[in-house]
């Protein structure tokens, strides 16, 4: 699922409420009407990655992947093998604060069985947006996914289905085309402020 949407239409919001992040929908105007379209997820198998990665960036690769596996009772990670996943080709007893932002995003993604970000090429030069494309891409056939993104070219590129909110509201649900379907359905939901 990709959520689209002008900036503050809900769409991270959205994904709070479902990793559970809030527990009565009284805590935030959009609640009730998103939880009349879908239902907080179980999160023993899904991996977060919010826009900006918080890590401590003095651990290496390697002792943050043990602790989230620990911390999220996984067991034993293979962690060469987690890194290839995500197409990181580093030496996993480095520091993360030596990564460029672009890896730090990658590392977060880790291998869960669904997969939530929220603005995964926000902030990256080009390289970087097309290196996180590609990995997404890649990973759409093994793992359930739910973005959030302002990337109409990636929204298309993914081909899955397409939310797009608007002042707290789902406005459509659907699989468009093209993205140039994408962009007419994006600006028809316009918010009253931008108009």
């Amino acid at each position: 699922m990709i959520l689209l949407g002008h900036n503050g239409a809900g769409k991270s919001t959205l994904i709070q409420y479902l990793l559970g992040f809030y527990n009565d929908v009284k805590q935030h105007p959009f609640l009730p009407h998103f939880k009349e379209h879908i239902k907080p997820l179980d999160k023993s198998h899904l991996g977060y990655a919010p826009e900006a990665a918080f890590l401590d960036f003095a651990m290496s690769a390697k002792e943050y992947l043990n602790l989230f596996s620990v911390l999220r009772n996984i067991g034993e990670i293979d962690i060469a093998e987690t890194l290839k996943t995500v197409f990181l080709d580093v030496d996993e007893n480095v520091a993360i604060k030596t990564y460029s932002k672009g890896m730090k995003q990658r590392l977060l993604l880790g291998n869960p069985k669904m997969i939530i970000l929220d603005e995964p090429t926000s902030g990256l030069d080009p390289f970087g947006q097309k290196a996180i494309e590609s990995l997404l891409i890649g990973l759409k056939d093994k793992h359930e996914m739910i973005i959030c993104t302002h990337s109409i070219a990636l929204a298309h590129a993914l081909d899955d289905e397409i939310w797009i909110l608007k002042e707290g509201r789902i406005v459509y649900k659907g699989k468009p085309k093209s993205e140039e379907e994408i962009k007419k359905l994006l600006f028809s939901h316009q918010p009253q402020r931008l108009q």
